[in-house]
Protein backbone atom coordinates (compact mmCIF):
# COMPACT_ATOMS: atom_id res chain seq x y z
CA UNK A 1 0.00 0.00 0.00
CA UNK A 2 1.40 3.38 -1.01
CA UNK A 3 1.32 6.01 1.69
CA UNK A 4 1.75 9.71 1.13
CA UNK A 5 4.91 10.93 2.84
CA UNK A 6 4.76 13.59 5.50
CA UNK A 7 5.84 17.11 4.64
CA UNK A 8 8.15 18.54 7.30
CA UNK A 9 8.08 22.33 7.49
CA UNK A 10 10.63 24.61 9.08
CA UNK A 11 11.13 28.37 9.02
CA UNK A 12 12.79 31.19 10.86
CA UNK A 13 11.04 34.45 11.74
CA UNK A 14 11.34 35.72 8.17
CA UNK A 15 9.58 32.65 6.79
CA UNK A 16 7.20 32.09 9.70
CA UNK A 17 4.03 33.56 8.17
CA UNK A 18 4.55 31.91 4.79
CA UNK A 19 5.20 28.58 6.53
CA UNK A 20 1.99 28.86 8.52
CA UNK A 21 -0.12 29.70 5.48
CA UNK A 22 1.52 27.22 3.12
CA UNK A 23 1.37 24.42 5.69
CA UNK A 24 -2.33 25.01 6.32
CA UNK A 25 -3.01 25.12 2.58
CA UNK A 26 -1.23 21.83 1.86
CA UNK A 27 -2.80 20.19 4.91
CA UNK A 28 -6.28 21.05 3.60
CA UNK A 29 -5.32 19.16 0.46
CA UNK A 30 -4.85 15.95 2.39
CA UNK A 31 -1.11 16.00 3.02
CA UNK A 32 0.26 15.25 6.48
CA UNK A 33 2.13 18.35 7.65
CA UNK A 34 4.62 18.26 10.51
CA UNK A 35 5.70 21.70 11.77
CA UNK A 36 9.23 21.55 13.17
CA UNK A 37 9.37 25.25 13.99
CA UNK A 38 9.62 28.03 14.53
CA UNK A 39 6.45 27.83 16.58
CA UNK A 40 6.30 31.57 17.30
CA UNK A 41 7.35 34.72 15.52
CA UNK A 42 10.59 35.52 17.35
CA UNK A 43 13.47 37.32 15.60
CA UNK A 44 15.94 35.68 18.00
CA UNK A 45 15.44 32.26 16.40
CA UNK A 46 18.26 30.71 14.39
CA UNK A 47 17.55 29.19 10.99
CA UNK A 48 20.18 26.39 11.28
CA UNK A 49 18.16 24.84 14.12
CA UNK A 50 15.05 24.47 11.95
CA UNK A 51 17.00 23.42 8.86
CA UNK A 52 18.73 20.68 10.86
CA UNK A 53 15.44 19.39 12.30
CA UNK A 54 13.83 19.13 8.86
CA UNK A 55 16.99 17.66 7.30
CA UNK A 56 17.20 14.97 9.99
CA UNK A 57 13.56 13.95 9.49
CA UNK A 58 14.03 13.77 5.72
CA UNK A 59 17.35 11.90 6.02
CA UNK A 60 15.62 9.26 8.13
CA UNK A 61 13.21 8.64 5.25
CA UNK A 62 10.19 10.04 7.03
CA UNK A 63 9.07 12.30 4.20
CA UNK A 64 9.91 15.45 2.29
CA UNK A 65 10.90 18.85 3.64
CA UNK A 66 10.05 22.49 3.06
CA UNK A 67 12.23 25.22 4.54
CA UNK A 68 11.57 28.96 4.42
CA UNK A 69 13.70 31.91 5.44
CA UNK A 70 14.17 35.42 4.08
CA UNK A 71 16.50 34.70 1.16
CA UNK A 72 16.35 30.90 1.31
CA UNK A 73 20.13 30.73 1.12
CA UNK A 74 20.86 30.01 4.77
CA UNK A 75 18.28 27.24 4.98
CA UNK A 76 19.61 25.56 1.82
CA UNK A 77 23.20 25.73 3.02
CA UNK A 78 22.31 24.37 6.46
CA UNK A 79 20.07 21.56 5.18
CA UNK A 80 22.67 20.42 2.66
CA UNK A 81 25.15 19.77 5.48
CA UNK A 82 23.28 16.47 5.87
CA UNK A 83 24.64 14.16 3.17
CA UNK A 84 21.26 12.47 2.66
CA UNK A 85 19.56 15.75 1.89
CA UNK A 86 19.30 17.44 -1.47
CA UNK A 87 17.86 20.86 -0.63
CA UNK A 88 17.14 23.29 -3.44
CA UNK A 89 16.11 26.92 -3.46
CA UNK A 90 13.38 27.29 -6.09
CA UNK A 91 11.72 30.45 -7.33
CA UNK A 92 9.53 28.93 -10.04
CA UNK A 93 7.37 25.86 -10.62
CA UNK A 94 9.68 24.83 -13.46
CA UNK A 95 12.82 24.91 -11.30
CA UNK A 96 10.98 22.93 -8.60
CA UNK A 97 9.87 20.32 -11.12
CA UNK A 98 13.37 19.94 -12.57
CA UNK A 99 14.99 19.75 -9.12
CA UNK A 100 12.62 16.99 -8.04
CA UNK A 101 12.75 15.05 -11.32
CA UNK A 102 16.40 15.24 -12.31
CA UNK A 103 18.13 15.73 -8.96
CA UNK A 104 15.69 13.93 -6.65
CA UNK A 105 15.49 16.99 -4.41
CA UNK A 106 13.94 16.00 -1.09
CA UNK A 107 13.87 19.43 0.55
CA UNK A 108 12.32 22.47 -1.11
CA UNK A 109 13.59 25.85 0.05
CA UNK A 110 11.62 29.06 -0.48
CA UNK A 111 12.68 32.69 -0.13
CA UNK A 112 10.01 34.49 1.89
CA UNK A 113 11.26 37.93 0.83
CA UNK A 114 10.66 37.10 -2.84
CA UNK A 115 7.85 34.55 -2.87
CA UNK A 116 4.18 35.42 -2.54
CA UNK A 117 1.75 32.88 -1.14
CA UNK A 118 0.17 32.18 -4.55
CA UNK A 119 3.61 31.67 -6.09
CA UNK A 120 4.70 29.45 -3.18
CA UNK A 121 1.60 27.32 -3.73
CA UNK A 122 2.48 26.93 -7.41
CA UNK A 123 6.06 26.00 -6.64
CA UNK A 124 5.16 23.51 -3.90
CA UNK A 125 2.40 21.96 -5.98
CA UNK A 126 4.72 21.43 -8.96
CA UNK A 127 7.40 19.96 -6.71
CA UNK A 128 5.04 17.53 -4.98
CA UNK A 129 3.42 16.38 -8.24
CA UNK A 130 6.77 15.54 -9.81
CA UNK A 131 8.23 12.07 -9.42
CA UNK A 132 11.92 11.32 -9.21
CA UNK A 133 13.39 10.33 -12.55
CA UNK A 134 14.08 6.68 -13.24
CA UNK A 135 16.28 7.59 -16.18
CA UNK A 136 19.63 5.86 -15.61
CA UNK A 137 21.76 8.99 -16.15
CA UNK A 138 19.78 10.89 -13.48
CA UNK A 139 19.98 7.98 -11.04
CA UNK A 140 23.72 7.69 -11.66
CA UNK A 141 24.22 11.40 -10.95
CA UNK A 142 22.16 11.32 -7.77
CA UNK A 143 24.23 8.34 -6.60
CA UNK A 144 27.38 10.36 -7.31
CA UNK A 145 26.00 13.22 -5.19
CA UNK A 146 25.47 10.81 -2.29
CA UNK A 147 29.14 9.87 -2.35
CA UNK A 148 30.45 13.44 -2.24
CA UNK A 149 31.90 14.58 1.04
CA UNK A 150 32.49 11.14 2.50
Amino acid sequence: MHTTPSIFFGADHNGFRLKQRLGAWISRRGRRVVDLGAKTLDPRDDYPVFAAAVAQAVARGRGLGVLICGSGHGMAIAANRNRRVRAVLCGSPFSAKMARHDDHANVLVLAAWETTLPRARQILSAWLKTEESRIPRHQRRVAMLSKLGR
